[in-house]
């Protein structure tokens, strides 16, 4: 019994070595959200959703902003919709995630109208979220090493697989860089279509909340005390900004208005005027690597833009 024992002992400790050497090495590739969470705080976020996950490239931004007075790197804590609802439970991770000390920071908050949107079965004053279950909402720890807890709550969203296919990967600055792509127009306008499904079931299933509108203001309000926000809304295909305006009439007013009143710049990239450069997209709402790398660069010059006419302003 002893020597049995011994062996299971053994062969769990063999699978929980090479178990921990998969994270550590290719955790980036089996998981979208796994390295999230084994990094150090950061002083400067990006939040949002798969836009921002994907399409805001903090290399870029570091490079470009290197010589503000923002104390970088930036780190991208963005999600999919499905976990980067604007709520307390978000609100929470991200406080967990920022360095306390920063008062120079800069801070990305890539909104879009499905982050402002709750199930209708979901009661949000009752404190009821669809995303409750999910990370980053049901992690303790978010910066360490491998993070174990991560493993034995979240299992389910590995995919080992990837490892072989490494279609994805999650770069340590917290940047979704996806590789698998449409290999014809063909493919895209499917891509595009599924998509089209996804918004027209989301129209169908949510609606505004008033609460989660409320907590955007208080994150907001909270990192104000860290640094410089920007408010932005990404660029996408024409069709989904109708269904986006359908579902959410008044958004664009409404982010300007909450904007104003906190003194932060609300960027629309899906005016004519910003809408003029060639963002590409995949599927019509997320932008591809190069798309991503073109926004990422006339994001920091709008930003850099206006920096200088607040400081034109004040002379």
């Amino acid at each position: 019994m002893r020597k049995y024992l011994l062996k299971i002992i053994l062969f769990l400790s063999i699978c929980f070595v090479i178990l921990t050497f998969i994270m550590l090495q290719f955790g980036g590739n089996i998981d979208y959200f796994y390295v999230k969470f084994t990094t150090p705080k950061a002083k400067s976020l990006i939040i949002g959703d798969s836009r921002s996950m994907q399409g805001i490239q903090p290399k870029i931004m570091n490079s470009k902003l290197a010589n503000s007075k923002y104390e970088l790197p930036i780190f991208n804590y963005s999600f999919t919709v499905a976990q980067a609802s604007i709520s307390p439970l978000y609100n929470n991770s991200i406080e967990k995630k920022l360095d306390d000390s920063s008062k120079n920071g800069l801070f990305i908050i890539s909104i879009t109208p499905w982050m402002l949107a709750s199930d209708k079965k979901n009661n949000n004053a009752l404190g009821e979220y669809r995303e409750s279950d999910s990370p980053p909402h049901n992690m303790n720890y978010v910066n360490v090493n491998p993070n174990y807890e991560y493993l034995f709550k979240n299992l389910n969203y590995f995919h080992f697989k990837s490892l072989f296919r490494r279609s994805s990967t999650m770069h340590k600055d917290g940047w979704l860089e996806e590789n698998n792509l449409p290999k014809s127009p063909e493919v895209f306008i499917e891509w595009k279509n599924n998509q089209s499904i996804i918004f027209d079931k989301m129209i169908s299933d949510y609606t505004v909340s008033k609460i989660r509108l409320e907590n955007l203001v208080f994150l907001i309000k909270k990192l104000k005390k860290h640094g410089e926000i920007y408010l932005v809304r990404m660029p996408i295909d024409q069709d989904f900004i109708e269904k986006e305006k359908y579902f959410y009439t008044d958004f664009d007013s409404d982010m300007r208005l909450i904007a104003d009143s906190n003194n932060i710049p609300y960027i629309n990239f899906n005016q004519e005027t910003s809408n003029s450069l060639n963002y590409k997209t995949y599927d019509g709402h997320h932008l591809d690597k190069k798309g991503g790398s073109v926004f990422t660069k006339a994001l920091c010059d709008s930003i850099i833009e206006y920096k200088q006419r607040i400081i034109t302003q004040t002379k």
